[in-house]
């Protein structure tokens, strides 16, 4: 039957032949070119990550220990941050009294210094409960003062509420420092978060210790000068002037620090009987939460 079928082969023409074996030279040809092609996108691929491997290794081990520290810090401090939330920013009901005073300072303090000519009475409505659960009072006051002097007022009013310098800086200043520590120094996350947690007033009364805390926990002159142009650039510069300030000394030494949270309602302004001297009349809204 084998004999048979070899003397057939014999037969058969020879360019036939020929044909038949160059098809299979180049079906063989090709499949040895895709197992290279093959072997050689394996390589391209595998060698690098392999590389990376020791790097990606230590990024997450970073990247852990960064977690763990961050959930233990957070852990420490979220009753010491939410007690004062609840006593002084975000009260179960607006201390009037409180209010009353934090605005006497004010006049008192900035008529001291030549800033302020006048400043009405308090009209303080009753609260009024919102959608969300929350209670509000309107107080609604009038000041006639120097430019100087209507600026110092409203930044208070923004930093009402305010507890920490995470609270000052935009979310935008932020992230801007989160996403250089990630790329420098993973683990570093933990001293920024100290920082940003840390009390504005005392924070203001010596900024260099926290500065400094955070500045060593980095070499890389890329984080240091962009940490730098925040602390030029943004609120914090302002609010360190005014909680150092003998008005943010007095307002703490009286226990008005921190201020309840205050929103602007209504303002208006017109020019006084002197130049830089504005009549301001103001409506803010103070906030509580009855729980």
């Amino acid at each position: 039957m084998i004999s048979t079928t070899f003397r057939r082969l014999a037969n058969l023409h020879p360019i036939l032949l020929f044909g038949v074996g160059s098809c299979m030279m180049v079906i063989t040809g090709a499949l040895l070119y895709a197992h290279i092609h093959t072997i050689i996108q394996v390589r391209d691929i595998s060698v690098p990550i392999v590389g990376q491997l020791p790097q990606m290794e230590r990024r997450l081990a970073a990247l852990t220990q960064q977690m763990e520290l961050t959930e233990l810090y957070s852990v420490t401090r979220m009753g010491s941050q939410q007690e004062k939330i609840e006593v002084y920013a975000l009260p179960e009901e607006t201390n009037v009294s409180r209010i009353v005073a934090t605005f006497e300072v004010i006049r008192d303090v900035l008529t001291r210094d030549g800033l302020l000519a006048e400043m009405s009475d308090l009209s303080i409505s009753e609260p009024l409960k919102s959608e969300d659960g929350s209670m509000s009072r309107t107080v609604s006051v009038e000041f006639a003062a120097h430019e100087d002097g209507l600026k110092t007022i409203m930044l208070l009013v923004q930093l009402s509420g305010l507890l920490t310098i995470g609270d000052v800086l935009t979310a935008q200043e932020i992230d801007l420092l989160v996403d250089r520590i990630e790329q420098e120094n993973p683990s570093g996350i933990v001293a920024l978060e100290q920082f940003l947690s840390a009390d504005l007033l005392r924070y203001a009364e010596n900024p260099k210790t926290y500065e400094e805390q955070l500045r060593r926990s980095f070499s890389s002159a890329t984080f240091l000068n962009l940490f730098e142009n925040v602390l030029r650039t943004s609120l914090l510069r302002e609010v360190k002037n005014l909680l150092h300030s003998d008005l943010g000394e007095i307002l703490s030494g009286y226990k008005l620090w921190p201020l309840q949270l205050m929103v602007v309602e209504e303002v208006s302004m017109k020019s006084g009987d002197a130049p830089k001297w504005q009549r301001l009349r103001l409506t803010l809204l103070v906030f509580s939460d009855p729980k």
